[in-house]
């Protein structure tokens, strides 16, 4: 996907499709490729934070003139707090940050390695966060790490309706490749027993 060529302007969400990529609204071609890249720079980051015993999930939060916000991985079993995901410790930086509970008038956008499961879904959604971009769809992360996503109807057109932009599927391949080597190392995973 990253050596393909678009000719529009503005790609559409059925362009966008074409493409394999998810996506509830269009995107200029020139910020399609911005995300890319910051996608790609977020799969290189989780490699050093997997070194680091984190992950094997990474975010980062920017504004809406590229400045970085937060960039945050998993520390669920590093802090062994089941909550402590890479998009909520994001967005806990960012809150910091900003010295608001709203993100909202800031129009930032949270880039994930890999697709929000259903307890970043919820707080994404009532930080205020304007746009989410992703790698690795949880179809795929349950497949190779066996973490259940939890279920997410519709997620995304639900967020539309919020108006909450989402783009997904990005340059997935590579991230996939990260999470197998993760697997493999014989890391922890945390998975919560029933």
């Amino acid at each position: 996907m990253s050596d393909k060529i678009f000719m529009s302007e503005i790609l559409t969400t059925d362009e966008l499709k074409d493409f394999g990529i998810i996506a509830n609204a269009s995107i200029r071609t020139k910020e399609f490729y911005r995300i890319q890249k910051i996608i790609s720079d977020i799969y290189l980051k989780t490699k050093e934070a997997i070194k680091l015993s984190k992950g094997p999930f990474y975010a980062e939060i920017y504004d809406e003139r590229g400045k970085l916000i937060a960039s945050c991985a998993n520390s669920v079993v590093e802090d062994k707090c089941s909550i402590c995901h890479a998009e909520i410790n994001a967005i806990m930086e960012a809150h910091k940050k900003i010295g608001h509970y709203s993100l909202a008038n800031r129009n930032l956008t949270i880039y994930i390695n890999a697709e929000p499961c259903m307890m970043c879904l919820g707080a994404i959604m009532w930080s205020g966060i304007r746009t989410v971009v992703f790698g690795v769809q949880s179809k795929d992360v349950e497949k190779i790490t066996g973490f259940d996503e939890g279920f997410k109807p519709d997620w995304i057109n639900e967020f539309k309706k919020r108006g909450i932009k989402v783009f997904g599927n990005i340059e997935s391949e590579a991230g996939k490749e990260i999470l197998k080597d993760y697997v493999l190392s014989g890391k922890e995973i945390y998975k919560p027993r029933r």
